[in-house]
């Protein structure tokens, strides 16, 4: 493959979690970074470019919400946000958006589709 692989941090208290978005996107084109928390989140994306965030929303310290925020606040409207939560209601997505996320995933995730989830958000981001 020639192409450069798209840097994603996915932040997720759940070791199992983390290992499946690895498997999921890292043969998708995608290069994973994982951390366990909202504030290894925020040291990873001082530290690195990123291309995309996803956010599990209960995490602890900092959780998805406030995390998104941050970014958001940092870097802008561009950064594609995903948020990912087990809770599967209106309330849940309306936090989320109103939080700054691009797009907002229930979990169970499906693994075989996330990749292609995410390309059109990376594409939105660059024009």
């Amino acid at each position: 493959m020639n192409e450069k692989a798209i840097h994603v941090l996915v932040a997720d208290d759940d070791p199992t979690a983390c290992l499946l978005m690895q498997a999921a996107l890292g043969n998708q084109g995608f290069s994973v970074t994982t951390v366990d928390n909202g504030l290894a989140a925020l040291s990873a994306f001082a530290s690195t470019s990123f291309a995309i965030a996803l956010l599990d929303i209960e995490m602890p310290g900092l959780d998805g919400y406030l995390v998104c925020r941050e970014l958001r606040r940092q870097y802008g409207e561009t950064l594609p946000i995903v948020l990912i939560t087990g809770h599967d209601d209106r309330a849940a997505s309306e936090a989320g958006f109103a939080a700054g996320a691009s797009d907002f995933i229930s979990k169970p995730i499906n693994w075989s589709s996330l990749a292609e989830r995410l390309h059109p958000l990376l594409a939105a981001s660059q024009t």
